[in-house]
């Protein structure tokens, strides 16, 4: 089965890393600078995503996903509508009475996603550590401090 992420955002291609032309101009002289060179990512709406991801169908329609009264996170759609994360459902409702609800108490599935998201990233880096489900460090000090190509 593929990782698909949504909303897709493009990647380099697999094994490619930038020079310091495409990442800035400073990019290897700031690797120099600091003992360590690191990348936060923070996948928003993450939940959601995995939802959209198992019914494309819910990719336009505003969509929450409950965890006990709340609303734990929501996709773009709803957002726009005036859906946001951590509402009382009743509120939810209120801001967009065609919210599309699915219930996020398994959390099976989103650890699931969020294994192939890590093994996706120790492909760029083995120096991956993951925060929660959703929140990813990576270490690319090494990638930075080897001389570009060409």
């Amino acid at each position: 089965e593929e990782l698909r992420v949504l909303p897709s955002v493009p990647l380099p291609p697999r094994g490619k890393v930038m020079d310091k032309r495409e990442a800035g101009s400073d990019a290897h002289s700031n690797a120099k600078k600091h003992a360590r060179a690191i990348i936060h990512i923070d996948l928003d709406c993450f939940y959601a995503q995995v939802e959209m991801v198992a019914e494309p169908e819910l990719r336009d329609k505003p969509l929450g996903i409950q965890q006990k009264n709340i609303i734990v996170t929501c996709n773009y759609p709803a957002r726009a509508r005036g859906v946001g994360k951590l509402q009382r459902l009743k509120s939810a409702f209120e801001a967009c009475p065609e919210l599309v609800i699915r219930n996020g108490s398994d959390l099976k599935r989103y650890r699931e996603a969020s294994e192939k998201i890590l093994s996706q990233l120790k492909t760029f880096t083995p120096r991956v550590e993951r925060l929660g489900l959703d929140e990813f460090f990576l270490d690319v000090t090494d990638v930075l401090r080897a001389p570009p190509e060409g």
